[in-house]
């Protein structure tokens, strides 16, 4: 696209229309959510709401230092409590189950043997040393106040950057040397050659804070033994269940068979509920062992210290260019905190995935270290690697622009992948598909007049406030390239998905998925898909999901890939359910097959549509085996797997305008404008509540959001919600979406995900925003979040060095 070009938002109208809308295109219409009638008139079933009878809870003792011996653990009080039925310490879990599985392994790193309970040392804050069982859970929680356990407090690491100083406590001395626990590298062409005779060269150290998910619905498990069919019946929070039964049949030593996980609606996730935790473990052991029922639910003291964490990494990248901008390498050193463990997701990986960003670039490195510290586990967070690395890339791109003369649009337009160039290999192997990069950049900047303002002085408004407009641009992976991809980096579980699609005698469809629900509005986009190939209406379709009783084996959702696997496993059931349908019809009215079509929820004639047989009457044949033609088995359904060929890259370029008071450092996101394309939108609506989401958790994480621990006791001081600083409604800035629509070419109808891509760029535009506003102070961002101090200490150090 010529620099010249100032292409128009599309329309994004809402195109909301009814359910009853027309059969001939329902993939593109703002169907109404299938899920929300219910949630909304509290119908929805949670960990929570699940009741049994005769049921217990469940409590956690927790150790309250971030390393320490455990020297004594004293029960006897604790078992005097009326109501406490069982206690387990480290010693009697490891007698029962084994070491918790990890799905995604960190690639070259050793295994690290970590059971539901600490039995000699507690690696963090927050890690379970005891669980009581009791009639009730306040009746746990007091025999949790008599225990009497005796901890040797240890050395501590919990500085990102001293985790490998040679004065560091190692965690795991049985295993390792020091806490590097593994180092991956990704590299094309010769990328430190060409850093070291560039002509300019940009180098920064950008510190990506730790924060958390904070999910509405915190963890929790009910779990019911039936002794006599040796059956253990689990409901879980969880994004993946048959990855869950896995996990739990591996660490309680049980058949896979026996184990049915049901995650009916699941408050939120965001990439924190993905696999088994230690206390979905504990809860079936003392399940087994009283043969009585047993819940637990993660209270929001519990959640900050025992529940995964996301995001904490420091990146040392530069990037060199010749005098006309042209970029011709980009390096990122990166170090990535796991934590005191692996967790089941383990830590970020998609940083050395896209740490090129949307740019031509030949030679180029990713050097990836994950170190080990004394608290809480990093796990899966929205986005899993990829905002982190996109402020690195793209504040650091601004200042290449700075030392170039140029305007950072300008930079982005010279080394923007154009059309033409897709598809493109990246230096981890990855593939980006079809696209126009361009056209979102230009849409991002033009809705913000970014030319004007970048050309016009920087001045003081009447309200002691300077404007600032700052962009980034970002390609999102979105699902994984295959089960080969995944094999090669020991992943356990597969690129695919999986659906079962069965016809019932009220003439509708079930669709039976092991993708659980949890905001995403796979439900609704699921029906819509079915209802288009089989040419029946949207009201028609059930989704039933997350119940691995029910579900043939999936994968799961998470890495914004449910509907890239998932669109091509239902478009392949309902064309073979389709086909046999038109069998019985055609029977039915004595038809060829060929002449007939589905409309209305009938089979009818296609030249003659009065002519028709109700598609009850036809699934009550199917079903029945009365009245099929010879040689057609009974019954209507059809499962079917499906695994795209590669992953799908979407793609855009947010913009943000700051208002930024020069002398205290605080500022205002007065709005926020970003231009995405994520191919064919199945649901409109969907997607902009997708993005919209996923934006304010980017813009919370800038601004606010940081998980802090205190350096001399290694104690996270803000572990709630009194403490941790989320965006609320009154922090979220108007918000502008634009939208493109660029089929992708390696998926079933040209999807792409969308569920992480907002949590990618804010970040680096309000932080390019901000040093935008303060340009002639010449001021540096590295740091999140982008709190007015950070701002104003900014200005301070600019000053002095004038």
């Amino acid at each position: 696209m010529n620099a010249e070009t100032k292409p128009q938002a599309p329309n994004t109208k809402d195109q909301r229309s009814t359910s009853k809308a027309s059969t001939n295109r329902i993939i593109g219409q703002s169907l109404p959510r299938k899920e929300d009638d219910r949630l909304l008139q509290g119908g929805g079933l949670f960990v929570d709401d699940a009741q049994f009878a005769h049921q217990i809870e469940m409590a956690i003792a927790r150790c309250p230092f971030p390393h320490a011996r455990i020297l004594r653990i004293n029960t006897a009080a604790a078992w005097q409590v009326p109501g406490v039925l069982e206690i387990f310490t480290g010693k009697e879990v490891a007698e029962r189950s084994n070491p918790l599985t990890v799905l995604r392994p960190v690639p070259g790193a050793p295994a690290l043997p970590y059971f539901a309970l600490a039995r000699d040392v507690a690696l963090h804050e927050g890690q379970a040393v005891v669980s009581i069982a009791a009639e009730t859970r306040a009746i746990a929680e007091d025999a949790l106040d008599l225990l009497e356990i005796d901890y040797e407090p240890l050395p501590h690491v919990t500085d990102t950057a001293k985790c490998l100083d040679n004065d560091a406590p190692v965690l795991h001395p049985e295993l390792l040397a020091n806490n590097l626990m593994a180092e991956n590298t990704d590299q094309i062409g010769e990328p430190d050659q060409k850093c070291g005779t560039a002509e300019v060269v940009a180098r920064g150290r950008f510190y990506n804070s730790r924060v958390a998910p904070l999910s509405l619905e915190t963890r929790g498990v009910a779990v019911y033994w039936r002794a006599g069919a040796r059956m253990l019946d689990v409901r879980l929070s969880t994004q993946v269940p048959h990855l869950v039964r896995k996990q739990l049949a591996e660490s309680l030593r049980l058949e896979e068979s026996g184990i049915r996980v049901v995650a009916s609606d699941v408050g939120g996730a965001y990439g924190m509920k993905l696999g088994a935790f230690p206390e979905d473990i504990l809860a079936s052991l003392h399940a087994i062992s009283l043969g009585r029922p047993v819940k637990w639910i993660e209270d929001r003291m519990e959640y900050f210290r025992a529940s995964t964490h996301g995001r904490e990494s420091i990146h040392n990248m530069a990037i060199a260019a010749d005098r006309d901008g042209r970029i011709k390498a980009i390096i990122d050193d990166y170090v990535t905190d796991i934590g005191g463990w692996n967790s089941p997701f383990g830590s970020a990986q998609l940083s050395s995935v896209t740490f090129a960003g949307p740019y031509k670039v030949s030679d180029a490195r990713a050097t990836r270290m994950v170190v080990l510290s004394n608290k809480t586990p990093i796990g899966a967070y929205r986005g899993y690697g990829q905002p982190e690395v996109n402020f690195a890339l793209e504040v650091l791109l601004d200042r290449m622009a700075g030392k170039l003369g140029k305007s950072p649009l300008a930079l982005r337009r010279l080394n923007m992948l154009q059309p033409g160039d897709l598809p493109w290999r990246t230096a981890s192997g990855a593939v980006y598909d079809i696209g126009d990069y361009p056209r979102t950049l230009e849409m991002a900047a033009a809705a913000v007049d970014y030319e004007a303002h970048f050309a016009a002085p920087r001045v003081v408004r009447g309200d002691g406030r300077i404007k600032g407009i700052g962009l980034s641009s970002f390609v999102e992976r979105t699902g994984y390239a295959s089960a080969r991809f995944l094999a090669n980096r020991g992943s356990q579980f597969g690129a695919h998905e999986s659906v079962t699609l069965r016809a019932n005698r009220s003439g509708g469809v079930d669709l039976y998925s092991g993708v659980s629900t949890f905001g995403q509005g796979s439900e609704t986009a699921f029906a819509q898909i079915c209802a288009q190939v089989l040419g029946i209406d949207y009201d028609a379709v059930r989704v039933h999901a997350g119940d691995t009783a029910s579900s043939p084996l999936n994968t799961g959702a998470f890495a914004s890939r449910t509907l890239i696997a998932a669109s091509g496993a239902i478009k392949q059931a309902a064309e073979v359910m389709r086909q046999k349908i038109l069998l019985i019809g055609g029977m039915a009215l004595e038809q060829s097959p060929a002449n007939l079509t589905i409309r209305q929820m009938a089979v009818c004639v296609k030249n003659n549509p009065t002519l028709s047989v109700p598609l009850a009457d036809v699934f009550k044949r199917a079903i029945t085996g009365q009245g099929i033609p010879n040689g057609i088995e009974p019954g209507l359904e059809a499962t079917a797997h499906f695994e795209p060929r590669e992953a799908s890259f979407s793609f855009g370029t947010a913009a943000a305008v700051v208002a930024v008071d020069p002398q205290t450092g605080e500022y205002k996101v007065e709005r926020f404008v970003m231009a995405h394309d994520c191919g064919i939108e199945v649901n409109p609506m969907l997607v902009e509540g997708q993005v919209r989401g996923a934006l304010v958790q980017g813009i919370g994480a800038a601004m606010n959001e940081e998980l802090r621990y205190d350096a001399e006791t290694g104690q996270l001081i803000n572990g709630s919600m009194m403490d941790y600083f989320a965006p609320m409604s009154v922090d979220v800035p108007p918000i502008q979406l634009l939208h493109t629509e660029v089929p992708s070419d390696v998926t079933t109808f040209g999807v792409r995900g969308v569920g992480e891509v907002g949590t990618i760029p804010p970040a680096a535009a309000i932080a390019n925003a901000v040093c935008d506003a303060l340009r002639d102070y010449q001021i540096e961002i590295s740091e999140l979040p982008i709190t007015p101090e950070k701002v104003w200490r900014a200005i301070c150090t600019a000053k002095q060095a004038r």
